[in-house]
């Protein structure tokens, strides 16, 4: 059975959802936030950045203080020290966690959380219906997609205790978890400040990566190819010719843990097929895009960017002011958009929050002109 048309539903359990799921419930927009279920929680890029630093006001020092300043009694001081010892670190995983404990408890009378997948999507009369994983059929008159993307990652031929060699990409889960291999060179890359680091890829992205790790941070990079031919620009292999950025070509074929627990929280190195050891303490994946999550956006017939590219690649173009798709009613927030004027679109964290506000001003925007209009109407 169909649910009642609420003002708008929120697809996606990253940080681009949580910003529009939240930002309409304090405007008190009546609002459905489909988070995902387990498995699409494992599927977004979002799941691995546990450690948001770089943004001002998240910051480990912050928090700290005002927990210290609350334990300044003496008979506090072990629970001072443990304070001033402990890693404290917030991830995306903690905020989006915050906004769903905040949404039940200040605005349960507006707002509510169904941890599914959104399976399919439609719209009849402008209005429009997502069905979810559970049977769900939800119907809003505004409909905000924050689904996110994932990056190719790399696959690592390495052997088992037990001498069987497994040609797969698992082996790089742990690191990635913990935050050890990085994926956003504007949220993380400053993580590698005067370390030794590789770059994992082979095509000009990894390059610039390279370059940028060199000239920003002051990192001592590596570039790891994992058995591809280089495919730099020509200025590009000459910079990290002259920048000193060795290049190795052989796969890899083992991961060094730096021992500490739980494993993948350090990083030691990588082991290649002609024997070479190559210390790291983090690694970047810059491999490309394995799949933007643009499949309800495509149901409901959204402009999609780059007509050449394969349609799994392809992402939401969507109006700079508003997040708005070309489908009016429909916005496209966080790694899965583009702008429709070619303008840069940073992926960060803290942009994905401004163009879910953008998207979520809009809605509000409309409804309370629509308002308007009909009290004026009956006063007229």
């Amino acid at each position: 059975m169909n649910e009642r048309i609420v003002d708008v539903v929120v697809v996606g359990g990253g940080i681009g959802g949580a910003a529009a799921a939240l930002r309409a419930a304090q405007y008190h927009l009546e609002t459905v936030w489909v988070t995902g279920d387990g498995q699409t929680a494992k599927a977004s890029r979002a799941a691995y950045v546990a450690n948001i630093d770089n943004m001002i006001g998240i910051h480990p020092g912050i928090m700290r203080k005002k927990v210290l300043g609350l334990l300044e009694a003496p008979g506090n001081a072990s629970a001072r020290a443990l304070v001033e010892g402990a890693h404290v670190h917030v991830g995306t995983r903690e905020i989006v966690e915050n906004v769903l404990e905040r949404l039940a408890d200040e605005y349960p009378a507006v707002a509510r959380a169904v941890p599914e997948a959104a399976v399919a999507a439609r719209r009849e009369d402008d209005v429009f219906e997502v069905e979810t994983g559970g049977g769900a059929r939800l119907r809003a008159r505004a409909l905000v997609l924050a689904t996110g993307v994932m990056d190719v990652q790399p696959r690592i031929r390495a052997t088992t205790p037990r001498g069987r060699v497994v040609d797969e990409i698992h082996w790089i889960y742990p690191w990635a978890n913990h935050e050890t291999v990085l994926y956003c060179v504007r949220c993380e890359g400053h993580l590698t400040r005067g370390t030794r680091s590789v770059v994992i890829g082979a095509g000009e992205e990894a390059g610039q990566i390279a370059l940028m790790l060199v000239e920003r941070y002051h990192t001592d990079v590596r570039l790891l190819t994992n058995g591809e031919a280089p495919g730099f620009a020509e200025d590009t292999r000459t910079l990290l010719d002259a920048y000193g950025v060795e290049i190795h070509q052989t796969r890899i074929t083992g991961i060094r843990d730096g021992g500490e627990q739980p494993r993948g929280s350090s990083l030691d190195g990588f082991e290649l097929e002609d024997g070479t050891v190559v210390e790291a303490r983090f690694a970047f994946v810059s491999m490309g895009l394995y799949e933007v999550y643009n499949v309800l956006a495509r149901q409901l017939g959204a402009e999609l960017e780059d007509a050449d590219a394969p349609e799994h690649l392809r992402h939401v173009l969507v109006e700079d002011r508003t997040s708005e798709t070309s489908v009016r009613g429909l916005f496209a927030v966080g790694d899965m958009a583009k702008r429709r004027d070619g303008g840069p679109l940073m992926k960060q964290v803290y942009t994905a929050q401004e163009f879910a506000v953008r998207a979520v001003d809009t809605i509000d925007r409309r409804r309370r002109r629509a308002r308007r209009a009909r009290v004026l109407s009956k006063r007229g």
